[in-house]
Parts: C-alpha cells; structure tokens; sequence
C-alpha cells in the first residue's frame, strides 16, 4: 500500500514542481494550456480471424472475441488548464474513469471516481520538503563527480569517435561519374549523371569495434564512468561485462550499386535533394539479392527494399503536404501482407496524427488511431466537485495511519470505484460489464478474505 501511495505521491511532485518553484524563485511560470486526445477503433471480424495465425492457443480465442469490443471505440482525452489536470476515459461515447488533479494555495489536491467517497490531498510543505530532499540529494551526488575527469574523459571520447568517422568516410566509394540519360528508374525524372557505389561494410564494422575497443581500454574514460555510476543509487558499472564480437566475414559482404543525380555541365548537382541508389547488391551473397530504390526530393520519399530469396518485400512511400507529412510503409511475407498509413498534419492550434493499419488484401484497415494535440484546452470538472471525504496522504504515510482508514479507503476502491467503472461499461456493453462483474466478485472475495465487507463513507 505505501509503495502505491509514493508512486502518487511522486506524480504529484512531479505534477506541482513549477507552481513550488515559481513560488520560492519569485519567477513567473506561466503554462499554457493544451488538449491531447486518442481514438482507436478495430474491426472485430479482422481481428478474431488473425489471433489463429498469431498463435494464439484456441481455447483463449472466445475470452479475447469476448473482451474486444471494450478495445473498439476507445478514446481518452487529457486537459491540462488553470493549473489542473483532468483525465478522462471513455468507451463509445460513455465516461470509464476519470481523474482530476489540481495545485491550489494549500498544495495539491486529487480526486477519481476509482475512490468516490475521497479527495486526496498533500499540503504544500510536504512537497516543498520532497522537493528539498530530493534536490540535496542531487546536488549531493552531483558534488562527488569529478567535473575535471568528466571534461577529459568527453575529450578521449570525441577523439575517438572522430577517428572513427573519418575511417568510416573512407569506406564509401564512388566511381567515375558517367553521363547519360536515365528515365526507366523513376516515373517522371529523368537523371543524367550514373556513378558506381561500393561500401565496405566488414570495414565498417571493424572501425566500431576498434572504437570501442579503445573506449573500454582508456582508463581516464572508467573512471568517469565508474565516478557516474558511484554518484547513483543502486549503479554500478563493470568494464569486463563490455565486449564486441568480431563478425565474419563471409557475413559482411560489401554493398555495391549506382547512384544516379542530376547535375549541370560542371559536374555540380542541380537538384541536390534528388538522387537514386539501385541494385544494392551483396557481391558474395547472390541468394540474398536485396534491391534497394531510394528517391529523395523535395515532396516525395519513396524506398523499396525486396528480398526475393526469403521472399520479403519492404516498401516505404512517404510525401510532404502543404500541412503535414503522407506516410505509407508496407510489409509482405510469406502468408501475410501489412500497410501502415500514417497522416501527420498541422492545425491552427496543434497537430494531428492518423494511423492506420491494413493486413492481406483487407480493403478496410484493421485499426484506426486518431490523435491530436490542440494548444487549447478548458476543464469541465474540478476536485471541488461533489461531496467528499478530504483525506491528507500525509497520514497515510505515517506508521500511526489507523488499519481502519486505509482499510476504508481501498474499500471505496473495491467496491465503489470498481462498481463505477464497471457500470459505466454496462451501460455501453451489458455483456462484457456482466463478465467484469463476475471476476470483480472473485476478487473482492479474494480481498475481504471471506469476511464482511468494509463500509466506506457515504458520496
């Protein structure tokens, strides 16, 4: 119970902070407000149809048909305004659950219809003094590193890796340029500049390894690390669990192709965000034919990879919008066929995201997620509503918090929080609401031991 009651307590630190600080900085923070909002809707007869491919054991198969019109039309909304937060849940249209928390002179207040009968409160010197611990123990920790160690030892690493990425540049090739005019690799461009690509990938992955070959071996570096870890609760580090195998080979085959630009007389690019890199191909490893198309400009991305020996296809098509940003990446393999469609936009007030997922040759999408962040945003419930029992987490803390309220307290829940939710989602689906009542039985049986149930103070 007081490992639940300090994961709350650390949300409502976390929650409060600005209003605290504002307070003994003398600094203004203003807020703003803001609206995030989520809907996800699936199609059941796609879903039951998948589970047996999924593997999903058959017995199991009826609990999830019969859960699953809880996950279909879900949404949730979250509102942040005049220093309060309101959370809610809701199934087709129907309020699930909510919670509202809320800063106010006195300290933080919180209230749920998981317990009905309570506002929860925690005054404001308590967090003050959460917070005061909490930043000794930083400033604690922070004055055991050796900030002369940590410049040294971030100089040893950049070093490193700029030795790293100069070997690396070194292990792209390109070939003469040879020009011509090359219309068949993508609809409607025309390149006229075709140079061969080699990269040698073993090469690359050998300049990591020695990397960080010579990281692990640098004694200025651990001791940094080991200071770090020392300065952290419950850390610790040990070098000798850090190790890079060397790959073979065989299994790095280099990637050869042809980059094809469009360039001027001079040899200058014209278009410098278009180019095309094709037939990708692992010289010492023909049954693994990858064929790679990547075409960049200025309002298009499209990528295909193919893999006809394991017969896997990647395909990525991405576009810019006036508004946003046109997203579809699709995936086909042996018995399963997927595309995810995404819609990033913008709007007056915030930005919009739009998901949505197609399986085999499904003409509709399987799931549909809709999201948007709004720069606006009014609350419609506040922690002063209805009438309830104001219980300070301070007492629940203390070793001399009385069985009886705790136990009066996670009565509420059990019994009218659970009731709550449970009768909020019969009014939308009697059936389901009728099997969550049974196993809500069950485990109020399993909470009261058998015995009487715990009265909890009246709404």
């Amino acid at each position: 119970m007081k490992k639940l009651i300090a994961l709350l307590v650390a949300m409502m630190m976390v929650f409060s902070c600005a209003s605290v600080l504002a307070e003994e900085t003398a600094i203004s923070i203003d807020v703003p407000n803001f609206t995030l909002t989520s809907e996800v809707t699936v199609d059941e007869e796609q879903v039951i149809a998948l589970l047996p491919v999924l593997g999903l054991p058959e017995e199991n198969v009826g609990m999830v048909q019969a859960f699953l019109p809880m996950l279909n039309g879900l949404s949730e909304t979250l509102i942040f305004a005049d220093m309060g937060l309101q959370y809610d849940l809701l199934l087709k249209g129907q309020e699930i659950l909510s919670l509202v928390a809320e800063a106010n002179e006195n300290g933080l207040a919180l209230v749920s219809n998981l317990v009905p009968s309570y506002k929860l409160t925690i005054q404001a010197e308590t967090i003050q003094k959460l917070v005061n611990q909490l930043t000794e123990q930083l400033q604690g920790n922070a004055g055991q590193l050796d900030m002369e160690l940590l410049q040294q030892a971030a100089e040893k690493l950049s070093g490193y890796a700029m030795e790293m990425a100069n070997t690396v540049v070194g292990l792209v090739t390109f070939g003469e340029p040879v020009k011509g005019e090359y219309a068949d690799l993508i609809e409607g461009v025309v390149f006229n500049t075709e140079m061969s690509l080699t990269v040698d990938v073993k090469g690359m992955v050998d300049a990591v390894q020695q990397y960080v070959t010579k990281v692990m071996a640098d004694e200025t570096i651990l001791a940094a690390i080991q200071s770090i870890a020392s300065s952290i609760p419950g850390a610790s580090f040990d070098p000798s669990t850090v190790s890079v195998e060397e790959v073979p080979a065989e299994q790095l085959p280099d990637v050869t192709g042809k980059v094809y630009t469009i360039t001027d007389d001079e040899g200058n690019q014209t278009a410098p965000n278009t180019f095309v890199v094709v037939n990708a191909v692992g010289k010492e490893d023909q049954t693994g034919n990858t064929n790679t198309y990547v075409y960049v400009a200025e309002a298009s991305v499209n990528v295909t990879v193919e893999v006809p020996a394991q017969e896997v296809s990647v395909q990525f098509y991405g576009e810019m919008a006036e508004t946003g940003m046109l997203v579809n990446i699709a995936l086909s393999v042996p018995g399963f066929d997927g595309e995810l469609a995404l819609a990033f936009t913008t709007t007056e007030t915030g930005v919009n995201l739009d998901c949505a997922l197609y399986i085999n040759d499904a003409e509709a999408p399987i799931l549909v997620s809709s999201n948007t962040f709004s720069m606006t945003g009014e609350r419609t419930k506040t922690t002063a509503d209805g009438e309830k029992t104001e219980l300070a987490l301070e007492g629940l803390m203390s070793e001399e918090t009385s069985s009886d309220t705790i136990s009066a307290l996670l009565g509420d829940l059990m019994m009218n929080g659970l009731g709550n939710v449970i009768g909020n989602i019969s009014a939308v689906l009697p059936e389901q609401g009728a099997m969550l009542q049974q196993m809500a039985g069950g485990l109020m049986s399993m909470f009261m031991g058998g015995g009487q149930a715990v009265e909890a103070p009246a709404e």
